[in-house]
């Protein structure tokens, strides 16, 4: 891959010509003087990056977008992916692929995502709020991708960080019948497995184009490793970690939590060193599974009966399903503070380092657990929007749109079973060569399954469906040549709703089972990782269909489901907005000015449900209503103080809907001692006052220099508190105070609308076709981008720090080379550290991930006009995800997915 495209330096190819109907013929070269000038046809990803700075260009607010290279031909295989491209914005990775991205600091329950018009909500495994994943879509079924990173009056409100704009394919893109077909064979260097992909598309729009249908489709499949190490967090023993989950001042905390022995040890002050010494709770390597399979459907009709007036009908319909196997075999005997734990576990021999971190120990009288654990996910999204625009006159236009949506989030399959081995003598870990490949040398034959005793049996089921009902219009009026006033107004209904269910956990004695011969597999571990010379590599686990088969799990009504209270609930919001606004054009100073003032108003009434459990057999629906309104002003003007260098400025008024888990009144309440934790269905939405400063110079064809100045001064954060508070100003039904006075003070744990803090930072963005090169150098092209981001926000307890998911430092770059021929590019992407939990677990002061860079490439050869050739590479320097805790950085988790090469064929008409 590597060689290839350095052989694209060298070599005389010709201008890259994969063609695409209306696309703009954006640049001219100079040709001999007897000739005239030479007009070149620029397509294919140059072609690409030129539309989105056009686009970015026209705008009054800060935007940046990512077109389609061609029909169904999106510049990178995930959507989370490509949008990494664009400055400010970072993506999660899991299972090897972007999923949720953060834009200027801000996660995904800050940022609105809008299909076609309207938002929306898409959630696989684990999305439980409003964050949106971007891997249910096939990046072939968009056309494209803008992010508008300020807020103007017309835009819906609901944003603090950006405006995310998803837009399917419709048959008025391109000129009369056509068609494209590709496939691709995906190869994973660790699993060494070989999956599908495949996209096609279909367009017809008539010549005058009054009326056009187009329908797409693309499927997937991948079945990756995601291997590694993980601790789940260290700790210390002893006092320390009691003082912790201390509930009152008074409470005798028995038995101690410490060691039973220490050989080596000489004195107290030894013991007391390695009693309060952080050790990993639960070392292990660990393999997941996964298999995934998704497809996805388009289509679109379009209308225009009259010049002035055009109707579309957008369908979309999107499949996901993943399933993974999570294997796993350690100690757990360091996370069990009590007589079948730490106070069992004799120390034979140790390291501390200069932090005070064990990171070398024997150990007698350990417990060992081999878990494994199976999980099904189905994702279904469907989405239907009927949307329009009219001319009344030359002056007078309106645009409207109805649309729903929903996502059903179903979790047929959830279940785990657990093999322990009690008092093993001889466990070893060692970090000292590899903090995070530490060598385990676990004391026994790890295969040998009469060593082993099934101890529990888990399963549990949900579901979680979103659902959006949205009706917007807005009219334009030109007051004159240089004003135009515009209003409209919003009506939108969402909904959530979760439903859990659980059952098992310990066996009793006449459950288990000694001897595990009959329902466990073998387990190799570190397919393709540098585990240190003797440590143990091949474990029994769990046969979990064996196991479920044995224990009856879907049979025997010991396991019937049962209601899981803290994540059975309902929320519903209905919001009702409308705007007014001035875009205006004037000189000033000779230079043209460009702006739109306005204001939006948008009230917001809530509905909460959620159970609360009033005694270990009692429990009962709560629901609280609430409603806020938000006044947002908004101003963003441009002004062009040469033909090719524009300042921008912009101010507005943003809002953010809590987040959901948070607003479920579900919970605890003890009437006897007067305490309650649930969430706080009465929670504001986030608020924030967002100032933004840019310059951007568009030097020559095709080319931008930019930089851009934000601030964010939120001004409510919520947080989770403890204070003493009437029952009465909970929110919840009086009745269920159990008889008290309502005016009874309760100890009320709960998330508050806290103080906020601020998010600043600075883009730096270039972007140029290297034409003015010779020879075949002319036919690169580099994009790059850096973006420094600091933050500061009240977290529990009154500590400020980084907003989590926040990275200080994040880049992409991209080399690419075209001819009409030829296509290569490499792109790099940094993420650096951020925090995912502050303060952290378990006494840790923090949790959160290293810096990652991620390397991809992809070559592509036309054979003909109509046909070519690709091959891919993603994750080309197989990155590892590198989770730590603490401020000497501990290992938490240290998995890699592996590499993926894709060749693939492609065919346009």
């Amino acid at each position: 891959m590597t060689a290839a495209v350095s052989t694209a330096a060298v070599a005389p190819f010709h201008a890259f010509a994969q063609g695409a109907a209306e696309q703009p013929q954006t640049q001219t070269s100079a040709a001999p003087a007897e000739q005239g000038p030479e007009e070149v046809v620029v397509t294919g990803y140059r072609m690409s990056l030129n539309q989105a700075l056009e686009a970015k260009r026209a705008e009054v607010g800060a935007v940046d977008a990512i077109m389609a290279e061609d029909i169904a031909d999106f510049p990178d295989l995930n959507l989370a992916e490509a949008i990494q491209r664009i400055p400010g914005v970072t993506i999660n990775r899991e299972g090897g692929q972007g999923r949720t991205i953060t834009v200027r600091g801000l996660g995904g329950d800050f940022t609105r995502t809008n299909i076609n018009g309207m938002e929306t909500v898409a959630g696989t495994t684990g999305n439980r709020g409003r964050t949106f994943d971007f891997n249910v879509f096939a990046s072939e079924l968009f056309q494209s991708i803008v992010v508008r990173k300020t807020q103007s009056a017309e835009l819906d409100e609901g944003s603090l960080g950006a405006t995310v704009d998803l837009q399917t394919a419709r048959p008025f893109d391109f000129d009369g019948f056509r068609t494209a077909l590709s496939g691709q064979a995906s190869y994973n260097d660790v699993t060494e497995n070989t999956n599908p992909r495949a996209a096609g598309l279909i367009s017809w729009a008539n010549d005058d184009k009054t009326f056009g249908a187009l329908f797409s489709a693309a499927y997937s499949e991948r079945n990756p490793f995601d291997e590694g190490f993980g601790t789940t967090r260290w700790e210390d023993n002893g006092y320390a970690a009691f003082e912790r989950s201390r509930v009152s001042p008074d409470q005798v905390f028995s038995p101690r939590g410490n060691y039973a022995g220490c050989v080596p040890c000489t004195s107290q002050a030894e013991i007391d060193a390695v009693n309060q010494s952080f050790h990993p709770r639960i070392p292990r390597y660990a393999e997941s599974l996964l298999e995934q399979k998704r497809y996805g459907l388009t289509s679109a009709l379009q209308w225009a009966p009259t010049e002035k007036t055009q109707i579309n009908f957008d369908a979309l319909y999107a499949y996901y399903s993943s399933q993974t196997e999570n294997a796993n075999a350690g100690s757990i005997s360091f996370s069990r503070f009590n007589a079948a734990g730490i106070n069992e576990t004799i120390v034979r021999d140790y390291e501390i380092d200069a932090s005070g971190n064990m990171v070398y120990g024997v150990f007698d009288n350990v417990d060992l657990r081999s878990e494994n654990g199976f999980e099904r996910h189905i994702t279904k999204y469907q989405q239907y929007t009927l949307s329009g625009s009219h001319e009344f006159s030359d002056r007078f236009r309106m645009t409207a749109l109805v649309g729903t949506s929903e996502n059903d989030l179903d979790t047929p399959y959830n279940f785990s079973f657990a093999y322990d081995a009690i008092n093993v003598d001889g466990y070893t870990y060692d970090f000292r060569s590899n903090s995070r490949f530490p060598q385990l040398v676990h004391g026994i034959d790890m295969t040998n399954p009469d060593l082993w005793t099934l101890v529990a049996a888990r399963r549990r089921e949900s579901s979680i469906v979103n659902s959006y009902d949205t009706a917007k219009f807005a009219v334009e009026y030109d007051l004159t040549d240089n004003l135009s006033l515009k209003g409209g107004a919003l009506v939108k209904s969402f909904e959530v709703d979760m439903k859990d269910f659980s059952s098992g956990g310990d066996l009793a004695a006449d459950r288990r089972l000694v001897g595990v011969g009959a329902i466990a597999r073998n387990l190799p571990i570190g397919r393709d990782m540098a585990i240190p010379a003797g440590s143990d590599r091949n474990y029994i686990v769990p046969d979990v269909w064996k196991s479920a088969g044995y224990v009856g799990l879907f049979t025997d009504p010991f396991y019937a489901l049962n209601v899981s209270g803290t994540d059975t609930r309902n929320v519903q919001e209905d919001d009702a907005s409308a705007f007014v606004a001035l875009d205006f054009e004037y000189d000033v100073f000779e230079m043209p000015l460009r702006g739109s003032a306005g204001v939006r108003y948008a009230q917001t009434d809530v509905t909460s449900r959620g159970i609360l459990q009033l005694s270990p057999t009692v429990s009962q629906v709560a629901e609280v209503e609430n409603d806020y309104t938000d006044t947002l002003p908004s101003l963003n003007l441009v002004l062009e103080a040469t033909n090719d260098l524009l300042i921008r400025a912009a101010a507005a008024k943003v809002m953010a809907r809590p987040a959901l888990g948070d607003l479920t009144p579900g919970g605890n309440i003890d009437n006897t001692s007067r305490t309650i934790r649930f969430g706080n269905p009465l929670l504001n939405p986030f608020r924030a006052t967002n100032y933004d400063l840019g310059v951007e110079w568009y030097f020559t064809d095709e080319a931008l220099i930019g930089a851009g100045l934000f601030y964010k001064d939120i001004k409510s954060f919520s947080v989770r508190q403890t204070d003493g508070i009437p029952f009465s100003q909970t929110g919840l039904p009086i009745e269920l105070a159990g008889g008290n006075d309502p005016s009874t003070s309760y100890e009320v744990s709960r998330m508050v609308n806290g103080d906020g803090g601020w998010i600043r930072g600075i883009e730096l963005q270039y972007q140029q076709p290297f034409t003015f090169l010779p020879g075949a150098l002319s036919n690169f092209g580099f994009i790059g981008n850096y973006t420094y981001i600091e933050s500061a926000v009240q977290y529990d307890g009154g500590q400020r720090n980084d907003l989590l998911n926040l990275s200080n430092n994040a880049w992409n770059t991209t080399l690419y080379y075209e001819t009409d021929k030829f296509s290569a590019r490499v792109s790099a992407a940094f993420r650096g550290e951020y925090l995912t939990a502050f303060p952290g677990g378990n006494g840790n002061t923090e949790e959160g991930v290293n810096d990652a860079t991620t390397i991809d490439a992809s070559v592509s050869y036309n054979i003909t006009d109509d046909l070519t050739v690709s091959l891919e590479g993603l994750n080309l320097t197989d990155e590892y995800t590198d989770a730590y805790v603490g401020d000497n950085n501990l290992v938490s988790r240290y998995r890699h997915t592996g590499r993926e090469i894709l060749l693939g064929v492609r065919w346009s008409y």
